[in-house]
Parts: structure tokens; sequence; C-alpha cells
């Protein structure tokens, strides 16, 4: 994966957090924190890009694409950016 397309990832992982706390409960707190270590992983990737990724499972991939097909559909914006893009845009 390119530095674009990680960052995307990220971006998406956090929208679908977001979506979830601020809309529609859809995860649970397991899933949460496995969305969660992806996103930290993917970061942790970019300053390391011999670390392997830890992706979800495809349960929750599905869950994570309807969420993002419900946030466009409702034009979901979050109430707070991520905290972490600023860090994202630095160390790439």
């Amino acid at each position: 994966m390119s530095n674009t397309q990680i960052q995307q990832r990220i971006a998406l992982l956090y929208l679908a957090l977001q979506f979830c706390s601020e809309k529609i409960k859809t995860f649970t707190a397991g899933e949460r924190i496995c969305i969660n270590q992806e996103r930290f992983q993917w970061m942790h990737i970019l300053e390391n890009e011999n670390a392997i990724p830890r992706p979800v499972s495809s349960v929750i991939e599905n869950k994570i694409t309807e969420v993002s097909k419900l946030a466009l559909k409702y034009n979901f914006k979050p109430y707070h950016e991520d905290p972490l893009k600023e860090e994202i845009i630095t160390t790439s």
C-alpha cells in the first residue's frame, strides 16, 4: 500500500468509529478495539514500512463498508477531526 492509500484507510477507520459514536451504534466494544488496533498499526507502518499490517476480520470489514455507505448517504462529518491526522501528515 502506498502512503496515500494508508492515510485513506486510517481516515476511513476513524470515520467509521466516529459514525458509530455520534450517529448509529454499529460496533461492539471488541470490534472498536480491533478497528483501533488496525488504525494504529497503519500509523506504525507509515514510520516503519517493515511492520506487518493487522487487518480487521471480514465481519468487521463488512460493517465498516456499510458504515461508510451510511456516512456518505447522510453526508456525515465527525464533530471532531481525527486528532492524529496532523501527526500522520507530519510523519509522511
